[in-house]
């Protein structure tokens, strides 16, 4: 049996001593699988993705991902190794508003060489990050005339997806992408993003509470059902 993309064992978390958020005994991830974990806010959902991403620091256990143990690096080590490897995509999308919707999605590989020298052998690495944003729908007139500040929320929400996903990461990691779109919307942008997962080899760690998305996924994991602490 294969070595998971990520695993997760003996994790704890508290912001103050004495009161844990996260005790999570084990947690896997596939390699390519697409995951759904569900919780309502407040349960802890947003401080395991920052975990995971390296943001943050655990105070035990380990988050393992690509063979590669998190607690382990120093702070540097564990921003290269975000850039490197991990995409996000956050609620708020963090975009650069003076920047247009290429500049953004190239923003990627400016802290990440190896996730570069990849993309580059693919060839142009504007003319790619323009043929994944028409991939991921983002209408022609969108793609470069304005800065992203002036684009609709769905456009900024595809930019957003873009960037998490160029260069292939190994794990990309949203965090309630679609809770400002409709539900229509939201089975569209969806199926965009699955799509682009698999064209990349991606694994996908999607948080939401919006519990009418889980079908679509390989697997759908309630925090709670993990989280020995109870909120």
């Amino acid at each position: 049996m294969s070595s998971p993309l990520l695993h997760i064992e003996g994790l704890r978390f508290a912001w103050t001593p004495g009161r844990p958020v996260l005790d999570i005994p084990e947690l896997r991830l596939e390699r390519g699988e697409h995951l759904f974990l569900r919780g309502p806010s407040g349960s802890g959902k947003s401080t395991l993705l920052n975990l995971i991403g390296g943001v943050m620091v655990a105070q035990g256990g380990s988050i393992v991902i690509d063979g590669e143990n998190l607690g382990r690096m120093s702070a540097a080590a564990r921003d290269r190794f975000r850039a490197e490897r991990i995409g996000f995509v956050f609620q708020m999308f963090n975009l650069l508003p003076y920047l247009n919707a290429i500049e953004n999605v190239m923003l990627a590989l400016d802290f990440a060489p190896q996730r570069r020298r990849r993309a580059a052998l693919e060839g142009d690495l504007a003319a790619q990050a323009r043929a994944l944003l028409e991939r991921l729908q983002l209408a022609p007139e969108a793609l470069s005339s304005r800065g992203a500040g002036a684009l609709s929320v769905g456009q900024q929400q595809r930019v957003a997806a873009a960037r998490a996903l160029f260069g292939g990461p190994s794990l990309v990691i949203a965090d309630e992408p679609t809770s400002a779109l409709d539900s229509d919307a939201r089975k569209a942008f969806l199926d965009l993003l699955f799509a682009e997962c698999r064209r990349a080899h991606s694994a996908l760690l999607f948080v939401s509470h919006d519990r009418s998305l889980e079908t679509s996924f390989d697997r759908s994991l309630d925090l709670s059902s993990i989280n020995q602490v109870v909120h």
